[in-house]
């Protein structure tokens, strides 16, 4: 299929199909069974998440996309790109531990260390470590 090409066949269809089924499902759940404050907090949620996505998230990994492209070598850039893709999704699900998001004083044994940082950090060290080999090692194309 070429690029221009509108999506079609049959098991697109049957997947289209089948990911609306659980779509309404989900949602029909969702709405049969919460109600009031719960219902509310759900649904800030979800906007608050969308806004976050639409007008941080997106033009943050554009702008990023657009550098990549312009100042980073060709032949080191797939190693880049997915140094940089580990170390966004890393980043995005450590942040409520960094931030010590749900830390209770009753209960303690609830995200216990407060060098959370600093191991996101280290982490972080060795993704870009493993992206430099990757890079180094990649043969040019000639």
């Amino acid at each position: 299929m070429s690029e221009h090409e509108a999506p079609s066949g049959r098991a697109f269809w049957v997947c289209s199909a089948i990911g609306t089924a659980i779509a309404v499902f989900g949602t029909w759940g969702l709405l049969r069974n919460i109600q009031g404050p719960a219902l509310v907090s759900w649904a800030k949620t979800v906007v608050g998440g969308l806004v976050v996505h639409d007008l941080l998230l997106a033009p943050v990994i554009v702008v990023a996309w657009v550098l990549v492209v312009r100042v980073v070598p060709r032949r080191v850039r797939p190693a880049v790109q997915g140094g940089l893709i580990v170390s966004g999704v890393l980043v995005a699900i450590a942040i409520p531990v960094v931030r010590g998001s749900g830390r209770l004083a009753n209960n303690p044994s609830l995200l216990p260390s407060e060098h959370y940082g600093n191991r996101l950090l280290a982490v972080l060290a060795v993704v870009w470590a493993v992206t430099a080999l990757a890079a180094l090692r990649r043969p040019s194309r000639r």
